[in-house]
């Protein structure tokens, strides 16, 4: 009996020190890289890359600087969609900006794809990336 309960200690020991092995504690799920300003304020979403602002509604409407974009149906809806996720995920990102957990990265990569869809239909933010991985 002496002898089993020595084994099962040791066992125990063993996946302790895996589980505070650095490589398992400090290996990032994903490594967002952050790029241009992005703001919500007073229901807009603001995105700025370097001297251009853009300004976008809850109802898709594009601003440059205080002038209105000419949209067509489809890419107020692409946009009218980022803003409503933009306006839940802000919020999660900053509580969880030193905390990279798995809700994070799917966060980010759904970010990213909706980007790459507004950079395709929308010429004026053909350039407007808030996040890439890594």
């Amino acid at each position: 009996m002496r002898k089993s309960h020595c084994h099962t200690i040791s066992l125990w020991f063993i996946l302790l020190g895996l589980l505070a092995s650095p490589s398992v504690i400090s290996a990032p799920l994903c490594q967002p890289q952050w790029h241009n300003a992005i703001t919500l304020q007073d229901s807009e979403i603001r995105l700025e890359s370097g001297a251009d602002t853009f300004l976008v509604k809850p109802s898709g409407q594009l601003y440059y600087g205080v002038h209105k974009v000419k949209l067509n149906d489809q890419q107020l809806a692409v946009l009218a969609s980022y803003h409503r996720m933009m306006t839940d995920d802000l919020p999660y990102v900053l509580s969880h900006s030193q905390f990279i957990d798995q809700e994070l990265c799917d966060r980010v990569a759904r970010r990213q794809k909706k980007e790459h869809e507004i950079q395709s239909l929308i010429p004026a933010l053909r350039q407007w990336q808030s996040v890439t991985l890594e």
